[in-house]
């Protein structure tokens, strides 16, 4: 990460290494941050036109309407695009078989189909884990990654499935509750 300016030249040398001849760069950020301006900084010369910041909100304003490769002097190509409203991940689902494919070998093999990998016996994940032959982290971040994915895909779904799923443990931590109080021999 590179803090630069294009205004006062801040932190442009540091860009220098990226700079190769062949290369080819690509500008991305919101709206109105200044890529087109860092491009004409990298340039040397106003290669792109550029807008002033707004006064009534001192922000950018949307100036590259369509994503454009820009051959510079030292032959390093650029890329300049315009501003992204998001970022979010398209299809994760399919590379994720590939990139955990040491957790994919062990699903679908637990002793109950709707497993939910917590603390159902006979669970394949929660034995792996134990037995050293998948780490928790690599388990954490499977998890993350497909809860993303999910909510990439159906936002909707997704906040109701999270309910569920809270709903369902503040009525076992109830019945935890209920349970130690009638060991404990007390009344609600």
């Amino acid at each position: 990460m590179h803090a630069v300016s294009s205004k006062s030249g801040l932190g442009i040398a540091d860009l220098s290494c990226y700079m190769i001849t062949g290369k080819t760069i690509v500008l991305l950020g919101s709206s109105g941050v200044g890529k087109s301006s860092l491009l004409n900084a990298l340039a040397g010369e106003e290669i792109m036109a550029v807008n002033s910041i707004r006064e009534d909100d001192s922000k950018g304003r949307h100036t590259t309407t369509h994503r454009q490769l820009i051959m510079l002097k030292n032959g390093v190509m650029v890329i300049d695009t315009p501003g992204l409203r998001e970022l979010g991940m398209w299809d994760v689902s399919i590379g994720l078989d590939e990139a955990f494919s040491d957790v994919e070998q062990f699903l679908g093999k637990c002793k109950f189909t709707d497993c939910r990998h917590d603390v159902e016996p006979g669970c394949a994940i929660r034995s792996a884990i134990l037995k050293g032959e998948l780490s928790i982290e690599r388990w954490e971040s499977y998890l993350n990654l497909k809860n993303e994915a999910i909510f990439a895909d159906d936002k909707g779904a997704f906040l109701r499935q999270k309910q569920q799923r809270n709903k369902e443990i503040a009525k076992m931590n109830k019945q935890i509750k209920a349970v130690d109080r009638k060991l404990r021999g007390e009344k609600k």
